[in-house]
């Protein structure tokens, strides 16, 4: 992969920089999420499944809710149903009952100590069966870490920005994407290992296992946040690519 040439600053006002402006459009976005709300199925549109792995129901995060801000970014980019399911309820007959075309798992904030692993069982069983396209966030990416058998806790110091993601593997997922890629991180724990039949595709200097995915499945984990891509376009097409891998249509302007 060729490694792409330094960002340009801010051609609009050399003397803002250009990081401001890059966190202004990353925070309209958390801030549109907090307006989504989940609707009625509507007749002759996909349906896509958002797993929602935050401690508390989603109707309860009002503040922060990472599922939310998920669901209103990926419908500005596909027209899609939205099936949002919390993670205790995410067992396989549930997940499948809009027949989705693919399944995300979003972000979290408690700290994996605070879980019940009774209550992770029906999402990690979901997991190890489907032949759906999978793509887990952030929180979702370490769902799916412990799912199959990978210790998740805390790291050396946290990543909370932007951060550069060194692509390992060529993988469809980073179809016109060229390494380093640059994008959103916002944790403090992280996968202790690599789970067993999957294939390292992407590390940072201060989180070695930042991108996954399962050698005879389309089951992927990225440790950041491609939702908050603010101005930087790779966590955008990152996105897209796996959408396109899906079989999501998606909308004319993405």
């Amino acid at each position: 992969m060729v490694t792409k040439s330094a960002l340009p600053t801010d051609p609009v006002n050399p003397r803002r920089p250009g990081l401001i402006r890059r966190i202004d459009l990353l925070r309209r976005q958390m801030i549109r999420g907090l307006f989504w709300r989940p609707g009625k199925a509507l007749p002759g549109k996909q349906t896509m499944v958002i797993i929602d792995p935050m401690l508390t129901p989603p109707e309860k995060n009002l503040v922060v809710n990472p599922a939310y801000c998920l669901a209103d970014y990926v419908t500005q980019l596909a027209d899609v149903n939205i099936d949002l399911i919390h993670y205790p309820r995410a067992e396989g007959s549930r997940v499948m009952q809009q027949n989705p075309v693919c399944v995300l798992l979003s972000g979290l904030t408690a700290p994996w100590t605070d879980y019940e692993p009774v209550k992770l069982e029906p999402v990690s069983t979901f997991l190890k069966g489907t032949s759906l396209p999978v793509l887990g966030i952030c929180g979702g990416h370490q769902v799916i870490a412990r799912a199959f058998g990978v210790e998740v806790a805390p790291m050396d110091g946290r990543e909370l920005g932007y951060t550069e993601v060194n692509l390992i593997k060529d993988d469809p997922l980073f179809e016109d994407l060229s390494s380093p890629i640059t994008i959103f991180n916002w944790h403090h724990e992280e996968a202790k290992a690599l789970p067993a039949d999957f294939d390292l595709l992407g590390s940072s200097d201060l989180c070695p296992i930042q991108i996954f995915r399962h050698r005879e499945k389309e089951i992927y984990g990225v440790q950041f946040h491609p939702e908050l891509s603010g101005r930087k376009p790779d966590g955008k097409t990152l996105l897209l690519n796996f959408l396109r891998l899906a079989g999501i249509s998606l909308r004319q302007n993405s």
